[in-house]
């Protein structure tokens, strides 16, 4: 399938079988994505369609995007289809590799690398997609000062964060979920740090089906200053 013919509106949702497939029983694809729950599998997917109609709304300019810790390949064919070009970074690659290959994506160049020592050189990009990555850093100033670096003025960050409250805690006990170790940060010490860097919120949509006041995903667009 060519990204010719993909839809640049809709959210492509790359079937469960094939991801659970190239998981390769690792944890860079999180099993939520191909889950037996139906229940499961379509809350984690929501925030992918929030998302993506988040980009529908604020997107003007679709030249060149970064697809920030995308490594599990999820976004490629969405963000391919909206962008005339796409890059994602990641440390692990193989499964996006594979992505990639499955879907003809000749617009969408592959980085593997740590982004602490990751040259990309002049690039800078219209927009910037951090789906669930901020809160593995224990730093922020490291993700935030390169992706301000690589957006140019201007630029739109888009951000997906769990928010680590008590209706999100109690769904992992109850589905069985251990909280990775890497999880440093909740949804709002994420954004927090985000309005004090540099970003200027745009809008925010709390992922639903959950208590209005207890979202379970924070989805939020940014402008760079």
């Amino acid at each position: 399938m060519s990204n010719s013919t993909l839809s640049p509106t809709e959210l492509i949702q790359v079937p469960i079988s094939f991801l659970a497939q190239i998981a390769d029983n690792s944890n860079h694809i999180p099993r939520l994505y191909y889950a037996r729950n139906p229940l499961l599998r379509r809350m984690f997917w929501e925030r992918l369609h929030i998302l993506n109609r988040m980009l529908n709304r604020h997107l003007q300019h679709k030249e060149s995007c970064v697809d920030f810790g995308g490594g599990s390949g999820v976004l490629l064919p969405t963000l391919a289809a909206k962008f005339n070009h796409l890059t994602l970074v990641d440390l692990e690659t193989k499964q996006a590799t594979l992505v990639k290959q499955r879907y003809d994506l000749q617009n969408v160049t592959i980085v593997q690398g740590d982004i602490a020592c990751l040259d990309l050189g002049a690039t800078r990009f219209d927009a910037a997609i951090a789906a669930d990555v901020l809160e593995h850093f224990r730093d922020l100033n490291l993700p935030v000062n390169v992706l301000r670096r690589w957006l140019k003025p201007g630029g739109l960050l888009f951000t997906s964060l769990p928010t680590e409250n008590r209706l999100y805690c109690g769904l992992r006990k109850v589905f069985g979920i251990e909280k990775p170790m890497d999880h440093y940060h909740t949804a709002n010490e994420v954004e927090a740090f985000l309005d004090k860097s540099g970003f200027q919120r745009i809008a925010t949509s709390p992922m639903p089906w959950s208590v209005p006041f207890m979202p379970l995903f924070l989805i939020t667009a940014w402008r760079s200053t």
